[in-house]
């Protein structure tokens, strides 16, 4: 049972690679159906590991490591594939380049057994990203046109929440450091 949440983590790394493939062969459908049950290991995982008090170390590492890799990877793909047009490829390039930052800053302190906290807005921006990015899968699956201004909105949004929160974790490293 203690193991359930870290193998739901796991389960949301090997989604990474399956989507890459789908990305390759432009298949939206299974994109959308794999990222969603890759979006609510992430809820799971925590909702067990909280509730039934099944925190690992292991759990703390590669929970939010899990989370990065697969909006890391959603961003990129979603990149090459030009899902995203001219200045909006922006806001996922500094998403991206957060996530890079903030995972080395994590590792750079866990190698001195201190950590960055994961924040409640941290984990809003979480939800933030993948729903952004969810909602750009929906617009290619069912083309909803007139969902392409609240897309651009809401991920625009998740950048900025991504920025606000990159600041916070770097003033954290800086103070632990």
């Amino acid at each position: 049972m203690k193991s359930i949440p870290n193998i739901l983590t796991t389960l949301r790394l090997l989604a990474c690679p399956i989507l890459i493939y789908l990305f390759f062969f432009k298949i939206y459908l299974g994109i959308l159906i794999i990222f969603i049950l890759a979006c609510l290991t992430d809820f799971f995982d925590g909702y067990l590991a909280r509730k039934e008090s099944l925190k690992t170390n292991l759990g703390k590492f590669l929970d939010p490591i899990a989370d990065k890799i697969l909006i890391i990877t959603m961003c990129i793909m979603l990149i090459i594939n030009e899902d995203i047009s001219g200045l909006h490829k922006l806001a996922f390039y500094i998403i991206i380049l957060r996530e890079i930052i903030i995972t080395f800053l994590r590792l750079n302190l866990d190698n001195e057994n201190k950590n960055i906290d994961v924040s409640k807005l941290s984990k809003y921006k979480t939800f933030i990203q993948m729903t952004a990015i969810g909602s750009i899968l929906i617009y290619h699956n069912f083309e909803l046109f007139y969902f392409q201004l609240p897309i651009i909105i809401l991920v625009w949004f998740a950048a900025f929440v991504t920025l606000i929160t990159g600041v916070q974790h770097a003033k954290t490293y800086k103070k632990l450091k």
